[in-house]
């Protein structure tokens, strides 16, 4: 069984692989640069401390680290935030990111600011583009040539679920 919970200081091993494995940072937009533990240590702190945050560490049945969720930049007044979500390569395709997006909409629908998880894949990035819509994210756009990564460059679709509507 997939759980969501807060960060712990044995998670660091996990989380710090996933932060410097380049595959994963390309796929999740970002621009892959070196992390020591202390530096995925004092992201962990910032993004379990931003208020405009919600962060959690994505653990297996045996609540061993696998990935973590985020989303960030909430907007309480428009009520929408920018999720985020990555598994460790060896951990995917066995259903952890299905149950951690879910587990995110409860949370999200818990925590009270939230309407709407906005989100952007690349558009060649056809598992997760898949996952997001599985889970009833639906596609609002696309931003042509949006994204440069290792091989050139990437259209990014937009896509958008609100969360008072079933996946």
């Amino acid at each position: 069984m997939t759980t969501s919970r807060g960060p712990r200081e044995d998670d660091l091993a996990v989380l710090a692989a996933l932060r410097n494995d380049v595959a994963t940072q390309y796929a999740l937009l970002a621009s892959p640069r070196p992390n020591t533990l202390d530096d995925v240590r004092a992201w962990v702190v910032r993004r379990a401390h931003d208020p405009a945050a919600l962060f959690a560490v994505v653990a297996d049945e045996t609540d061993a680290a696998v990935g973590f969720t985020q989303v960030v930049g909430i907007d309480e007044r428009s009520r929408h935030g920018t999720f985020g979500i990555a598994i460790a390569a060896d951990h995917r395709g066995r259903g952890h990111g299905r149950a951690a997006i879910e587990h995110v909409f409860d949370a999200a629908r818990a925590d009270g600011r939230l309407d709407k998880l906005v989100l952007n894949v690349a558009t060649d990035n056809a598992g997760a583009w898949a996952l997001y819509r599985a889970a009833g994210f639906r596609d609002v756009g696309v931003h042509r040539r949006h994204y440069h990564g290792p091989n050139g460059w990437h259209d990014v679709a937009v896509m958008e679920r609100f969360l008072t509507e079933p996946a």
